[in-house]
């Protein structure tokens, strides 16, 4: 017999939501047609209450407490209407998944070996092995046992933004999603910009043509219809969730968010984006410090979003050594 395998496509849509994980996330949260939840983990519809209860998972911010939106900018929340307590929104996430499984079927629940995995720690455990070509003995002594260490595995629902190929059948063109505040009819939205590898975009909410071009996106900027962050004191809606007057704590610059959002079609369609551009620039320059290198690497780094540019590197690294090239006379420590 043969070895074979299958995909398989579920879709869903994205609703408002918060992560608590000892400040505030805005999150796009996925919710897909078998009942799956992707909040940071991968969770179900029995288990939407448990996050709720254990504050995981949340529908509101407290006045006083910021609201930190991913690649965009944080929030001070002053004043809000919230419009769900704890029941009301698991019904909310329940009736999400009815309107795009009428029927209800085929409903996904998560099964306890999952969660183990999930909340469990790193532990060692024994198995029983047979060396090749040997079969294992009804009671094995202990030469037949080997050490296998066992991790702590989360499983992921990350969400694919995705649109229909115009061409015959169901093809798709898949997206990538980032932040964005939608300014039209006398109201400002947090909501989202999604790029496509056919070169289109989308904006949730946006009044008129479903998707619009690379110049479009630009135009919406110029015009303040895309913005980066709301004005002190303004009233942001949180589509479903409700409406809260806001500080701005911190945000990106609107030509940097730009260049984020371009620089995500490129990496849709495999085209080397900013960020590795710099990298090659920065391996180059290592190999061949001249100071013709060390242009290049200006230029490339220059050209990466600032609020990127922390990904230049790993996580303690960071892009403290491009800016030591750079910016500074320090010899680098080998």
């Amino acid at each position: 017999m043969g070895k074979v395998y299958r995909k398989q496509q579920i879709e869903g849509v994205t609703v408002p939501a918060v992560i608590h994980n000892r400040q505030y996330f805005w999150l796009n949260m996925a919710v897909y047609e078998d009942g799956t939840v992707s909040c940071w983990e991968k969770t179900d519809l029995c288990d939407i209450m448990r996050q709720l209860e254990r504050g995981w998972l949340t529908f509101e911010i407290p006045e006083g407490e910021s609201l930190s939106v991913h690649g965009l900018c944080t929030l001070e929340i002053i004043s809000a209407e919230w419009n769900f307590d704890k029941e009301s929104y698991r019904k909310f996430i329940e009736n999400t998944v009815r309107s795009i499984n009428h029927e209800m079927a085929n409903i996904y629940e998560t099964t306890q070996r999952e969660k183990d995995k999930w909340q469990g720690k790193p532990c060692t455990r024994f198995v029983p092995h047979a060396p090749a070509g040997r079969f294992l003995l009804a009671r094995p002594n202990k030469s037949f046992f080997v050490k296998v260490r066992q991790y702590h595995i989360g499983f992921s629902a990350f969400p694919t933004p995705f649109k229909l190929k115009e061409n015959f059948g169901y093809e798709t063109s898949d997206g990538r999603q980032m932040n964005i505040f939608l300014r039209q009819n006398g109201e400002i939205m947090l909501t989202s910009v999604s790029a496509f590898s056919d070169g289109t975009f989308s904006v949730d909410g946006l009044d008129g043509e479903e998707y619009i071009s690379p110049d479009k996106i630009r135009e919406l900027f110029n015009d303040d219809v895309l913005c980066v962050k709301p004005n002190d004191n303004e009233t942001v809606s949180f589509g479903a969730l409700g409406k809260a007057r806001c500080k701005t704590i911190y945000d990106v610059l609107k030509d940097e968010k730009i260049k984020e959002i371009e620089n995500e079609l490129l990496r849709l369609q495999n085209k080397p984006d900013a960020l590795e551009t710099a990298r090659q620039a920065y391996i180059s320059y290592l190999i061949y410090p001249s100071e013709q290198n060390k242009e290049k690497l200006r230029s490339a780094y220059e050209a990466v979003p600032e609020h990127q540019r922390m990904y230049l590197g790993d996580m303690d690294t960071r892009d403290r050594d491009y800016i030591r090239i750079l910016y500074t006379n320090d010899k680098r420590e080998v």
